[in-house]
Protein backbone atom coordinates (compact mmCIF):
# COMPACT_ATOMS: atom_id res chain seq x y z
CA UNK A 1 0.00 0.00 0.00
CA UNK A 2 2.88 2.35 1.17
CA UNK A 3 4.63 1.88 -2.61
CA UNK A 4 1.49 2.38 -4.27
CA UNK A 5 1.12 5.77 -2.47
CA UNK A 6 4.64 6.74 -2.88
CA UNK A 7 4.04 5.57 -6.96
CA UNK A 8 0.78 7.96 -7.14
CA UNK A 9 2.81 10.58 -5.30
CA UNK A 10 5.97 10.65 -7.58
CA UNK A 11 3.62 10.64 -10.84
CA UNK A 12 1.23 13.21 -9.81
CA UNK A 13 3.94 15.45 -8.88
CA UNK A 14 5.18 14.61 -12.17
CA UNK A 15 2.56 15.43 -14.14
CA UNK A 16 2.24 18.67 -11.99
CA UNK A 17 5.68 19.79 -12.88
CA UNK A 18 5.46 19.29 -16.32
CA UNK A 19 2.16 21.26 -16.73
CA UNK A 20 3.89 23.74 -15.64
CA UNK A 21 6.25 24.21 -18.91
CA UNK A 22 3.26 23.55 -21.29
CA UNK A 23 3.69 24.86 -24.78
CA UNK A 24 1.08 25.13 -26.96
CA UNK A 25 1.65 25.52 -30.96
CA UNK A 26 -0.05 28.32 -32.84
CA UNK A 27 -2.80 25.80 -34.13
CA UNK A 28 -3.53 24.36 -30.83
CA UNK A 29 -4.02 27.25 -29.28
CA UNK A 30 -5.98 28.46 -31.90
CA UNK A 31 -8.56 25.93 -31.30
CA UNK A 32 -8.50 25.94 -27.58
CA UNK A 33 -9.25 29.87 -28.21
CA UNK A 34 -6.11 30.38 -26.24
CA UNK A 35 -3.65 33.10 -28.29
CA UNK A 36 -1.43 35.94 -26.53
CA UNK A 37 -2.71 38.97 -27.22
CA UNK A 38 -0.98 41.71 -29.35
CA UNK A 39 -1.06 45.50 -27.65
CA UNK A 40 -4.56 47.00 -28.68
CA UNK A 41 -5.96 43.85 -30.20
CA UNK A 42 -7.79 43.65 -26.90
CA UNK A 43 -9.96 46.48 -28.69
CA UNK A 44 -9.72 45.57 -32.28
CA UNK A 45 -13.14 44.23 -33.65
CA UNK A 46 -10.65 41.32 -35.65
CA UNK A 47 -10.87 38.16 -33.10
CA UNK A 48 -7.67 37.83 -30.91
CA UNK A 49 -6.08 35.06 -33.50
CA UNK A 50 -6.86 37.34 -36.62
CA UNK A 51 -5.35 40.17 -35.03
CA UNK A 52 -2.14 38.32 -34.18
CA UNK A 53 -1.86 37.51 -37.28
CA UNK A 54 -2.59 40.56 -39.08
CA UNK A 55 -0.48 42.47 -36.88
CA UNK A 56 2.30 39.99 -37.06
CA UNK A 57 2.31 40.28 -41.12
CA UNK A 58 2.32 44.13 -40.57
CA UNK A 59 5.25 44.24 -38.52
CA UNK A 60 7.79 41.96 -40.51
CA UNK A 61 6.41 44.02 -43.86
CA UNK A 62 6.91 47.43 -42.08
CA UNK A 63 10.57 46.43 -39.88
CA UNK A 64 11.71 44.56 -43.33
CA UNK A 65 14.94 45.29 -43.94
CA UNK A 66 17.00 43.56 -46.75
CA UNK A 67 20.83 42.59 -45.76
CA UNK A 68 22.92 45.47 -47.74
CA UNK A 69 25.46 41.94 -48.05
CA UNK A 70 22.67 39.93 -49.37
CA UNK A 71 21.54 42.31 -51.65
CA UNK A 72 24.95 42.70 -53.32
CA UNK A 73 25.18 38.50 -53.29
CA UNK A 74 21.90 38.30 -54.81
CA UNK A 75 21.04 35.91 -51.86
CA UNK A 76 17.44 34.77 -51.91
CA UNK A 77 15.39 32.06 -50.24
CA UNK A 78 12.99 31.68 -47.08
CA UNK A 79 13.95 31.50 -43.82
CA UNK A 80 11.79 29.46 -40.66
CA UNK A 81 11.72 31.26 -37.48
CA UNK A 82 10.42 28.90 -34.55
CA UNK A 83 10.01 31.34 -31.81
CA UNK A 84 7.96 31.20 -28.59
CA UNK A 85 5.92 33.91 -27.08
CA UNK A 86 6.33 33.14 -23.04
CA UNK A 87 4.04 33.19 -20.22
CA UNK A 88 5.62 36.60 -19.56
CA UNK A 89 4.71 37.94 -22.67
CA UNK A 90 8.14 38.22 -24.47
CA UNK A 91 9.60 36.50 -27.74
CA UNK A 92 12.39 33.67 -27.74
CA UNK A 93 13.34 32.45 -30.98
CA UNK A 94 14.09 29.00 -30.54
CA UNK A 95 15.13 27.56 -34.41
CA UNK A 96 15.64 29.56 -37.44
CA UNK A 97 16.68 27.42 -40.44
CA UNK A 98 16.31 27.82 -44.17
CA UNK A 99 18.63 30.51 -46.89
CA UNK A 100 21.75 32.24 -46.08
CA UNK A 101 23.10 32.97 -42.21
CA UNK A 102 22.74 36.51 -43.61
CA UNK A 103 19.10 36.37 -44.28
CA UNK A 104 18.55 34.70 -41.46
CA UNK A 105 20.17 37.23 -39.74
CA UNK A 106 17.54 39.97 -40.45
CA UNK A 107 14.72 37.44 -40.15
CA UNK A 108 15.85 37.01 -35.91
CA UNK A 109 15.96 40.89 -36.03
CA UNK A 110 12.64 41.41 -37.54
CA UNK A 111 11.04 38.39 -34.76
CA UNK A 112 13.09 39.73 -32.06
CA UNK A 113 11.70 43.33 -32.22
CA UNK A 114 8.02 41.97 -31.59
CA UNK A 115 6.40 43.98 -28.91
CA UNK A 116 5.25 42.50 -25.50
CA UNK A 117 2.43 40.95 -24.90
CA UNK A 118 -0.35 39.44 -22.87
CA UNK A 119 0.46 35.83 -22.45
CA UNK A 120 -1.88 33.36 -24.02
CA UNK A 121 -3.48 31.73 -20.75
CA UNK A 122 -5.02 28.43 -19.88
CA UNK A 123 -7.77 29.07 -17.53
CA UNK A 124 -5.76 31.39 -15.01
CA UNK A 125 -2.80 30.70 -15.99
CA UNK A 126 -0.51 32.18 -18.28
CA UNK A 127 1.00 29.67 -20.90
CA UNK A 128 4.15 30.26 -23.72
CA UNK A 129 2.87 29.13 -27.30
CA UNK A 130 5.07 28.46 -30.09
CA UNK A 131 4.83 30.02 -33.50
CA UNK A 132 6.58 28.86 -36.71
CA UNK A 133 7.32 31.83 -39.22
CA UNK A 134 8.60 31.58 -42.62
CA UNK A 135 10.13 34.70 -44.19
CA UNK A 136 10.85 34.79 -48.03
CA UNK A 137 13.64 36.94 -48.83
CA UNK A 138 13.56 38.04 -53.08
CA UNK A 139 16.80 39.44 -54.10
CA UNK A 140 15.86 42.90 -55.71
CA UNK A 141 16.33 43.10 -59.24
Amino acid sequence: MKKTLLILTILFTGFSFAQENIILSQENANEKGITPIWPKCDRSRLSPEKCFDQKLRDHIIRNFVYPEIAMEDKLAGTVTVEFIITKKGKVEVLEVTGAHRYLQREAIRIIKSLPKMIPGKWGNKPIAIAYTVPITFRAPQ
